[in-house]
Parts: C-alpha cells; sequence; structure tokens
C-alpha cells in the first residue's frame, strides 16, 4: 500500500507531534505533504514557479517539466483543470503560498478524500490513513453501499466507510486554505462544451480519440520498468 498524506491549517502542536510513519517528506513548513509507502524517484516530480508556488506529481504523467511549470501557473490563477490533461495516470498537488489544491481526476481511478482534524483538514489519497489518523467510527451504512457497488463509487456520493472522512467527486478539487476553509471546487465547465462548439466530422472526431488513446499507452509503456523483490 501507498498514498500522499498532508494536512493545511492544522495546529502548531499537531504538526510538532504527528508524523506519518515511514514516509518521504515532500514539503514541510504549516501545510506539509508525505509520501508513504514504496514509492520510487521516477515516480515523484517536483516542479517550483516563481514565489511560494509548488507542484508535486505522483505516478507517471507524459507532461514535460515546461508543460507542468505553465499549468501551474494558469492553476493558480484558478483553471484547476490544466492540472489534470496530461496522458498517464498521476495524482497532482498544488500549493500556492497557503492555498493547496488537489484535484480528482475525472474518472475517479485516483481519488482523493478528507477530514477535519486540528482545526484544520487532512487529506489523503486512501480513506484508511484518515480514519487511523482521527479515530472515525465505522460508517455501517456506507460500507454496505460501498459492498453492493464496488464499481460505481460516484453513486455514493461524498461518502466513505469511515465516518467524518470524505471522498472528493471525479472532475472536482480539494481547495483548502489557511485558517482552516475548505471547498470542493467543480473544475470541469458547468455545461458541455460540446454544446456550444462546432460540429465535427466523423473521422476527425475519431481521429482525434485514436490519438489521445496511443498517446496514453505511448506514456504508460515509456515508464520505468522495475523488477520484483523476491
Amino acid at each position: 500500500m501507498r498514498w500522499l498524506v498532508g494536512w493545511c491549517g492544522a495546529s502548531a502542536t499537531a504538526l510538532g507531534e504527528v508524523r506519518p510513519l515511514g514516509a518521504q517528506l515532500i514539503w514541510d513548513g504549516p501545510d506539509p505533504l508525505w509520501a508513504v509507502g514504496d514509492w520510487r524517484l521516477d515516480e515523484i516530480r517536483l516542479v517550483h514557479a516563481d514565489g511560494d508556488t509548488h507542484l508535486a506529481v505522483f505516478g507517471y504523467c507524459g507532461a514535460t517539466d515546461a508543460q507542468l511549470r505553465n499549468a501551474l501557473i494558469s492553476a493558480r490563477a484558478g483553471a484547476l483543470r490544466q492540472l489534470t490533461t496530461w496522458p498517464g495516470g498521476y495524482t497532482a498537488v498544488a500549493r500556492f503560498g497557503r492555498r493547496t489544491a488537489i484535484p480528482s481526476d475525472l474518472a475517479g481511478a485516483r481519488p482523493v478524500f478528507h477530514t477535519r482534524w486540528a482545526g484544520g483538514t487532512a487529506y489523503a489519497t486512501a480513506a484508511l490513513p484518515l480514519a487511523d489518523l482521527t479515530e472515525a467510527q465505522l460508517d455501517v451504512n456506507q460500507l454496505g453501499a460501498q459492498l453492493a457497488c464496488p464499481e460505481t463509487p460516484e453513486a455514493l456520493g461524498s461518502g466513505t466507510p469511515y465516518v467524518g472522512v470524505h471522498r472528493v467527486a471525479p472532475g472536482h478539487a480539494l481547495v483548502l486554505r489557511e485558517g482552516g476553509s475548505r471547498d470542493t471546487v467543480d473544475y470541469e465547465p458547468s455545461l458541455p462544451t460540446v454544446v456550444a462548439a462546432p460540429p465535427v466530422e466523423r473521422e476527425a472526431a475519431i481521429a482525434g480519440i485514436r490519438d489521445a488513446l496511443v498517446e496514453a499507452v505511448r506514456t504508460r509503456l515509456a515508464a520505468p520498468r522495475h523488477a520484483g523483490v523476491p
């Protein structure tokens, strides 16, 4: 198992007393971020823009460092969708001073979870570490619903099997600010863009989908391979 865990707006006492076990610190300060588990060096990329603006990308991402930096600057102005458009499988965490943004992907394949903790918000890419952190009770109704619909987590809303631990919906981003405030914002247009867009020829549409799939597969195949440990 491996995941990301961090928090924003937590009390100074909690910051000094709590650290994930066996974690790699990605950035410190009042809004720290850790990578927990067997993350390899090629699976963690850090990009810095001007000032206290940072981006951490975990997994395999087909963007160049220049593309990541340009997207980070656009996301700082509110265009969080720019952090989700590259081929590959990854989770992006952006920090703009004392504001942190963590988008969930459109398919919900790389979820983001959050909970209230120590006067602020703790977040992670798995619900269990947040439940351990807050000693959350089991939500039996949510657990039953998840067991009944394991392939459709979007049907369960923001709930998880743990009381007080919530899931960010696909196509949304968790935005945390100094002082403990948090919002879940939709980074996709409220109306489908195809409504206002001019019609596309059938062959051109098929070619566009084919090119996107080929690029996604190429990015995955180009990722380093690691031999398993016996």
